[in-house]
C-alpha cells in the first residue's frame, strides 16, 4: 500500500483534503478472491476491508470507505482539514472484517496553511 496527500503544499484551513491510496494485492498464483474460510460461520462471508482516517489526539473519525480488494485499487478519502492552521498529524488505518493480524496503520502528517484571504467580492485570492 502506498498513500499521497494530494497538493500537499496547498492545504489551507478549513478546506478539502485529498488522501490518494494505492492497494495492491498479493494473489499468491491465485487469479480471484473467493469467500473467507470460516467454517462456523453460518454462511458464505466475503470478506470486507475498510480505510479509515483518525485523529488520535482528538478521537475523531474523519473519513472512512469501505474498498474492494480484488487485484489494483486507486481510493480517494476525502476529509476538512482543521480551522486552525499548523502541522496536524493524522493515522490511515486499513482494516479487514473477516482475517486478524491484516490491519494495518500509517501515521503522517499535513502542514495546514492560514485561511486564503478573502477579496472585495467574497472570492478567495
Amino acid at each position: 500500500m502506498t498513500y499521497e496527500l494530494l497538493d500537499a503544499e496547498n492545504v489551507r484551513a478549513g478546506e478539502d483534503i485529498t488522501l490518494q491510496v494505492n492497494l495492491e494485492r498479493d494473489m499468491e498464483g491465485r487469479t480471484e478472491v473467493g469467500p473467507v474460510d470460516a467454517p462456523r460461520y453460518p454462511k458464505s462471508k466475503e470478506e470486507g476491508w475498510w480505510l479509515v482516517v483518525g485523529d488520535t489526539k482528538t478521537n475523531q473519525l474523519l473519513a472512512i470507505k469501505r474498498v474492494p480488494l480484488q487485484r489494483k485499487s486507486k481510493v480517494k478519502l476525502d476529509f476538512t482539514a482543521p480551522a486552525e492552521a499548523g502541522k496536524k498529524s493524522y493515522t490511515l488505518y486499513f482494516m479487514c472484517d473477516s482475517y486478524l493480524g491484516c490491519d494495518q496503520e500509517y501515521s503522517f502528517t499535513v502542514d495546514v496553511q492560514e485561511p486564503a484571504a478573502m477579496d472585495e467580492d467574497g472570492a478567495r485570492e
